[in-house]
């Protein structure tokens, strides 16, 4: 700050031409202006007219004195920066832009003049355009077949078609579970990429969280059988139905059992603790089998991240990641701890 701050001095040539330098290979347009808006410096890239910086020169028509109006705003209140999404029409095109206006103040803390970054996303709007294209795709081309032939291998193992010699049952039981775990980390993908580029929008309703746990263990009762494990539920105090988005916090239960009993020697028990502490509904999975002591438990909800190197699966570095991202869109909290000589637990916390 303090060097920009020198611009305003009187010898300004060398700080122009170190900016002038600096501000060379950026695809930016950097404009330095001083307090009445008069232009000191402007690297030119969207040929700007010299003179008077005016911010209604970037917006259409219709949006002109909306625009003037909340810079001036800006320059009334304490705020140091403001940042805009805004379309610029040039001369040939129109240009999708971030601006970030900053206030340069002196060492007296007064404003002296502005600094001003305008930024071309064309480029990552199509980006984003591209990864949108990508996610349509895999759930309409990918889960939609999945989903088929999970519905198909249902009805043949519930004996629709006829009784199965239990060879077969066992082989379709284990195409079934594949099946299951394909379209599992299917979600997988789908949330991570959902949360990372905001396509989704949490849709809440008023739910019990109880109910919700009991569906989502009743549907991997497969999952679990296959290392002869079980489910224990402890409830302690009265739990409220809680605002939740149900198919979001879904696939965060159903993520953490399925952690759970990965982590878990077969022939045990998974227990699923729901609590209500402080105003908040906290529900704990417990896992027994593998005794872990890390650091920072809490890195297992970093992207990519496994509970273990015994399970390096692709799917459980995105699934615990997912959990996170879940759990504090609903402006609530995760964790993790291990267990001395037993194993891990992993909590959530949401409103209640």
């Amino acid at each position: 700050m303090d060097l920009i701050s020198t611009i305003f001095d009187k010898n300004t040539n060398i700080i122009k031409e170190a900016f002038s330098h600096i501000t060379k290979y950026s695809n930016g347009e950097v404009i330095i202006t001083d307090e009445k808006l008069n232009i000191i410096f402007q690297n030119s890239k969207y040929n700007f007219k010299k003179g008077k910086f005016d911010i209604s020169i970037l917006a259409f028509d219709d949006k002109k004195q909306k625009l003037k109006k909340s810079f001036e705003n800006f320059q009334k209140t304490d705020k140091k920066h403001i940042f805009l999404k805004l379309i610029f029409k040039n001369d040939i095109q129109n240009i999708p832009m971030d601006v970030h206006i900053c206030k340069i103040f002196n060492k007296r803390n007064k404003v002296k003049g502005y600094s001003i970054i305008l930024q071309d996303i064309t480029q990552e709007i199509k980006n984003r355009i591209q990864k949108e294209t990508f996610i349509d795709i895999l759930t309409h081309d990918l889960k939609n077949p999945m989903r088929a032939n999970i519905q198909i291998l249902e009805l043949i193992l519930n004996g629709k078609f006829g009784k199965l010699d239990n060879n077969l049952k066992s082989i379709l039981d284990e195409l079934l579970n594949s099946c299951k775990f394909m379209n599992y980390m299917t979600d997988n993908l789908l949330i991570k990429y959902k949360n990372e580029f905001s396509l989704n929008e949490l849709q809440k309703q008023t739910y019990s969280i109880i109910e919700l746990v009991k569906d989502k263990a009743h549907e991997l009762s497969k999952v679990l059988e296959r290392k002869n494990q079980t489910i224990e539920l402890v409830i302690n105090g009265d739990i409220n139905d809680i605002e939740i988005d149900v198919d979001e916090i879904g696939k965060v239960i159903s993520n953490l059992i399925i952690n759970a009993s990965e982590q878990s020697i077969e022939n045990s028990k998974i227990i699923i603790q729901i609590e209500n502490t402080n105003n908040n509904i906290n529900i704990s999975f417990f896992d027994f089998g593998y005794p872990k002591k890390r650091t920072n438990p809490d890195e297992i909800f970093e992207e990519y991240i496994t509970c273990s190197n015994k399970f390096r699966k692709i799917g459980f570095g995105l699934n615990l990641y997912n959990c996170r991202k879940i759990v504090e869109a609903h402006y609530g909290k995760i964790w993790a701890k291990d267990i001395d000589n037993v194993g891990t637990m992993i909590s959530f916390c949401l409103p209640a």
